[in-house]
């Protein structure tokens, strides 16, 4: 079958990849390491993975101590859109201005070390509001907006910083590696979260016991910034395209887009995916609370258990190689749209909880391999403005999910996420008889 592009030959030189040595640490194969852990030969791929857990751990804490609060606070599905959607108004300007900036910047790590301290300082804020017991909506919506800013800041240049890390060749288990490590914190610290707040009398109203989550989220941010100085990757030598003003290298990277077939295709249908299958998890505090009678503690349960799957699948896709990728896609998102079909038409608790377990596994094939493939078809010089166009949809997509939670508030959050299954189901359908893209590599 033809393509349209190829994935670029990782034997030709790039000033922007580790030099041969750290090549073959990751390479040679010498430390006998199984296939699925292979990328963790290289010391500096080590460093960068414990950094990124840091920041995967405070992330998943704050899926649930922020929805949480919210519908605490206001009891409302609405807000929860409110909070999705200040976020993405943010990821709109703040996405494509993070590409620019992660192709211009000799050292991306040192975007990523500011955005986590950032983040860092609006944990420890958001957390002395609540000790004062002065914590209203508006402040977590206003934290919203600037989590928001630095997470699209930084968010392509980590995607660009792993392919200069590992190179193309441990791309896909790289990537793989990156997402079991985020499944893990969501297997295990949601839950305890949860638990946390449950122990020290949190619920009914009372959200004081929320501070100390608050207090650990931000020495969790801090930590991820500081072991990032261990991560040694050359400074990028800059270009003389680097001195364009940014909105001409913005527009240059939209282009890009609109022009290559493959990576339009691979966008455009990561959109619908992640638009049909992520409704539910923004109106998870809500239902867990009014449709399968769950508390704090076992809201975070829920959220955690879902990682077992998204664990388990992250790690079968760091053992698979560099065949077949779509179809693999196309099937995680079948069974993934089937469990949320179910998780819907459910009001048992424990029943709903297996169901997110097939959710995760089935999520973890789109979100780990449609990055994958998006790097391994974009050429070097546009890597993170594209990456930032994939981080803009997820903007655009929270924004989307506002009329979707004043829809659930109408209709019930039931009838809301079983609507979203059936389209996903109906698009992976579709996507079956699309050779262009079931058959990418």
């Amino acid at each position: 079958m033809q393509h349209t592009q190829t994935p670029p030959d990782d034997s030709t030189p790039d000033e922007s990849t580790p030099d041969d040595s750290t090549r073959d640490i990751a390479e040679s194969g010498s430390r006998g390491l199984p296939h699925t852990f292979k990328a963790f030969e290289d010391p500096n791929f080590r460093w960068f993975f414990a950094s990124l857990c840091g920041g995967f751990a405070s992330m998943n804490i704050q899926m649930f101590i922020r929805g949480w609060l919210v519908f605490e606070i206001t009891g409302s599905y609405e807000k929860l859109g409110w909070m999705s959607a200040a976020g993405g108004v943010v990821g709109l300007f703040a996405a494509p201005l993070g590409g620019v900036v992660a192709d211009r910047v000799r050292q991306k790590k040192h975007v990523l070390q500011l955005c986590q301290a950032f983040n860092g300082l609006v944990t420890i804020w958001v957390g002395w509001l609540i000790a004062a017991g002065s914590l209203e909506f508006v402040h977590l919506l206003a934290a919203s907006v600037l989590q928001g800013v630095a997470m699209n800041a930084m968010m392509p240049a980590r995607q660009a910083l792993t392919k200069d890390v590992v190179g193309l060749s441990l791309l896909t288990n790289a990537i793989a590696l990156n997402t079991s490590g985020m499944n893990t914190a969501r297997l295990l610290l949601p839950g305890l979260a949860g638990g946390m707040v449950a122990a020290l009398g949190g619920g009914g109203g009372d959200i004081d016991p929320a501070k100390w989550v608050y207090l650990v989220m931000t020495l969790l941010y801090f930590s991820g910034s500081l072991i990032l100085f261990k991560v040694d990757v050359p400074d990028r030598l800059q270009e003389a395209r680097s001195r364009e003003p940014m909105l001409d290298e913005l527009k240059a990277g939209f282009r890009y887009v609109l022009r290559t077939h493959t990576i339009f295709m691979l966008l455009g249908c990561n959109f619908l995916m992640v638009f049909f299958s992520m409704t539910y998890f923004t109106l998870l505090p809500g239902f867990a609370k009014e449709v399968l009678d769950a508390g704090p503690d076992a809201l975070g349960l829920l959220i955690s258990v879902g990682g077992t799957g998204s664990l388990v699948g992250s790690l079968l896709i760091a053992s698979m190689g560099n065949r077949g990728r779509a179809r693999v896609i196309l099937a995680g998102s079948l069974l993934l749209g089937v469990a949320l079909l179910l998780f819907a038409v459910s009001t048992n608790y424990w029943l709903s909880m297996l169901l997110l377990v097939l959710v995760g596994l089935g999520q973890s094939a789109r979100m780990s391999l449609s990055n994958v493939l998006i790097q391994s078809y974009v050429d070097d010089d546009y890597r993170g403005r594209v990456m930032s166009i994939y981080m803009l949809e997820m903007s655009v997509l929270s924004i989307v999910v506002y009329p979707i939670s004043v829809l659930a508030d109408a209709v019930g959050p039931q009838w809301t996420v079983g609507a979203s299954a059936i389209g996903l189901i109906v698009l992976v359908l579709i996507l079956y008889r699309v050779p262009s893209y079931r058959d990418l590599d």
